[in-house]
């Protein structure tokens, strides 16, 4: 059996911000497992985020993990940006204060405890795993809008 395991992440808002929702699909060999929730007030990035931060938690120290985003804020922040930022005091290049600090040092943890390759992959391409990723999200994020426009 392939021991690496293949996550799909997406995030979604409607509004931005507005509610907002996240999807994951884990592939494994022929095993599929899928996850979702939802936030009343967020934006994608933070969404983004938020899918792999619960993807990666409840997978065991050291698992061989393949992350799959469409968001390039995920990806390249892990692959390149992030410890930068941990250097200067979760700062930007502007001096600013990082937003959604408390996740990028979650990843920042989760990336140390597990062996993780970050892979960008192209949003609505046709993959079925990120496909159906970005469905789980919006589907997350449009219960929360709906149940909001029905208490209006």
């Amino acid at each position: 059996m392939d021991k690496v395991i293949r996550i799909f992440t997406d995030g979604s808002a409607i509004g931005n911000p507005g509610p907002g929702g996240w999807g994951t699909v884990f592939a494994q060999g022929k095993t599929r497992w899928e996850m979702s929730g939802a936030n009343p007030w967020t934006t994608i990035s933070e969404m983004e985020l938020v899918a792999a931060v619960q993807a990666l938690r409840i997978l065991p120290v050291r698992s061989r993990i393949e992350l799959y985003s469409d968001s390039e804020y995920l990806i390249y922040g892990m692959r390149a940006f992030v410890f930068r930022w941990q250097r200067h005091g979760w700062r930007n290049r502007r001096g600013a204060q990082l937003q959604n600090r408390d996740l990028w040092a979650e990843l920042v943890g989760l990336n140390a405890r597990l062996s993780i390759r970050w892979m960008w992959i192209k949003g609505h391409n046709g993959h079925r795993d990120q496909t159906r990723a970005d469905m789980l999200a919006y589907e997350a994020a449009r219960s929360l809008w709906v149940q909001r426009k029905a208490a209006a």
